[in-house]
């Protein structure tokens, strides 16, 4: 296969990565280290797909491995940062990727990825390695700084949409709100933006459209959990009810149709052990004896909660289902 092909090969599977299509890129990367396992880009992006899949360890070993071969390339060199610091945390771990993260920020004092990535590694250190009052503090500043460098010189969609994601975090919905719409005009297929954006009328206490641009994330990514999570949370705010159940509604709202049956038979069970203890304490009371309330009135609690919730997540995935059918591009 030649470079060309190479570099065609390797933008499908960052797009599908980008897609949320881990699996589909992780095929095509394997494909490709098939024909070149010293691959070292091929390497790192397969990382990102361990990582994706929950693998950490055979994600940072993947990004050694690649580091091992291209030591000086971007790509390499920021995957094995990211690896370290998402793996175990420990002060070695840390402190490698405080260097790594350094020396790219050295090589490239322009680069928004760079530039988050050394932001990232002095947060972490400042959690894992010893610092003075006064160091510690100007780590903390410093790690501001490169954010808001990162935020001053960010191009891609990628490293927008991470400044957006750590902007809303910080609660700073108006640049979280901005970040995202730039991110939008480079890719307007992707559910990030829309999702950020209605955190963030969601926030400014406008649930209309904060529910309207989390569905439009939903119909872009079907089935996501931070996504079905959002609109239960938008919907709890019409409705007093939904909003004292929202931990348990929120929960049910992002099960499958097998989830909500194992729910079902749950319930069914909770329900058989509250109708053995009220018979029993019936009984107790009509043979003039005390009866043991805590065990009946627990579960009755209990079934009672899971009934409310069970039914407003219900309400609710109803609600969602027919207005993204409402939504739903014609089929031509």
């Amino acid at each position: 296969m030649g470079p060309f092909d190479r570099a065609a090969q390797e933008a499908a599977a960052l797009a599908l990565m980008r897609a949320g299509n881990t699996p589909g890129a992780e095929a095509r990367l394997r494909t490709l280290l098939a024909e070149d396992p010293g691959d070292a880009r091929s390497l790192a992006l397969l990382a990102h797909c361990r990582f994706e899949a929950k693998d950490k360890r055979g994600g940072l070993a993947l990004a050694r491995e690649a580091a091992r071969i291209e030591p000086d390339d971007p790509l390499v060199r920021s995957t094995l940062t990211f690896a370290l610091q998402s793996g175990r945390p420990n002060r070695k771990a840390q402190a490698e990727a405080l260097r790594l993260a350094e020396e790219a920020a050295a090589d490239a004092p322009e680069n928004a990825d760079a530039l988050f990535a050394l932001a990232v590694a002095r947060l972490q250190a400042n959690r894992h390695i010893r610092f003075n009052g006064d160091a510690l503090s100007r780590n903390v500043v410093a790690a501001r700084d490169l954010f808001d460098d990162a935020e001053r010189f960010a191009r891609d969609y990628p490293d927008l949409i991470n400044l957006a994601e750590l902007r809303l975090q910080q609660w700073d919905y108006p640049a979280a709100e901005s970040l995202a719409r730039r991110a939008m005009t480079l890719d307007p297929t992707q559910a990030h933006p829309f999702r950020i954006l209605a955190e963030c009328a969601l926030a400014a206490k406008r649930p209309e459209e904060a529910y309207d641009l989390a569905l439009e994330a939903l119909r872009l990514a079907p089935g996501s959990r931070d996504v079905l999570r959002l609109l239960a949370r938008v919907l709890s705010r019409r409705r007093g009810l939904t909003r004292a159940l929202s931990p348990g509604v929120d929960w049910m709202v992002e099960m499958d149709r097998g989830g909500l049956v194992a729910l079902l038979a749950l319930m069914a069970a909770l329900g058989a052990v509250f109708s053995y203890a009220l018979s029993f304490d019936l009984a107790r009371i009509a043979q003039g004896e005390s009866p043991a309330l805590l065990v009946s009135a627990a579960t009755g609690a209990a079934l009672l909660y899971a009934l409310a919730c069970y039914i407003a997540a219900l309400r609710v995935r109803l609600r969602i289902r027919r207005d993204l059918k409402r939504i739903a591009l014609p089929d031509f």
